[in-house]
């Protein structure tokens, strides 16, 4: 008997393994440039759709301003930590729909489109919700991401053996955004003295863990796998933010 429940249970408990392991989470999210002198008006317009279709127990929403960069002054909106099955489930009703058109887009004078983005939990490294984040985005060469990914799940690998008390989280854009092969790595902060370093250095984590000779080559292979880079600062804003978000 105790064999043949473990006959049924072992293949099981693998199969619901494999299944967590190959579902990505999936965050979406896109910029909005505001009309000039609207923005005070769009802040509450938002932060009413929310409190109205977006509380806890409805389909999540979070909103930043990003205080850094070319999109300076602009605001970042998107929900975060579903699985793709949750886009295909969710439901819109045109009362939603209508109270977003009538209420907020009219503040919108340019918008990105929409960028769906799969968190990769292997080269991430202590991610967590915080009120900011810096986020780099890479713009990786034809075919090159995936080295990029590899490098990164080593450098995780180096930084929990150092004990690093630092954080990051790594995601590919899978559709939408400027070009293919885009990949953004998002620090998290509790404010802006989280922006100073506190070290282990990456060449000094990486040579611990894997000697100088593999971190030089690292390094070679880092930089000639994109064309350019940008970072910027977020800042969320509560009110417009879904709160469990």
């Amino acid at each position: 008997m105790i064999k043949r429940i473990l006959g049924i249970l072992i293949p099981l408990i693998t199969c619901t393994a494999l299944v967590a392991q190959e579902t990505p989470i999936v965050n979406s999210g896109g910029y909005s440039k505001i009309i000039k002198g609207k923005e005070a008006s769009f802040e509450k317009a938002v932060a009413s759709h929310v409190g109205k279709w977006h509380g806890l127990d409805q389909w999540s929403t979070f909103a930043a301003i990003v205080m850094s960069g070319p999109r300076s002054g602009e605001y970042f909106m998107g929900t975060t930590n579903h699985y793709w099955k949750d886009y295909a489930d969710r439901v819109t009703t045109k009362a939603h729909n209508d109270n977003w058109e009538n209420l907020v887009y009219k503040h919108v004078e340019d918008q990105s489109g929409m960028m769906f983005l799969t968190k990769d939990s292997k080269a991430s490294y202590n991610d967590r919700s915080a009120p900011m984040s810096e986020i780099t985005w890479y713009y990786a060469k034809p075919g090159k991401r995936g080295k990029m990914v590899e490098l990164l799940r080593k450098g995780a690998v180096a930084a929990n053996s150092a004990n690093y008390d630092g954080n990051y989280g790594v995601y590919r854009v899978v559709s939408g955004g400027k070009q293919n092969g885009i990949l953004a790595i998002v620090t998290r902060m509790d404010s802006m003295a989280d922006m100073a370093f506190t070290g282990p250095s990456n060449k000094e984590m990486w040579v611990n863990a894997y000697g100088e000779e593999v971190f030089n080559q690292a390094v070679k292979d880092w930089y000639d796998s994109f064309t350019k880079s940008q970072s910027e600062i977020l800042r969320l804003i509560p009110e417009m933010t879904t709160p469990s978000n």
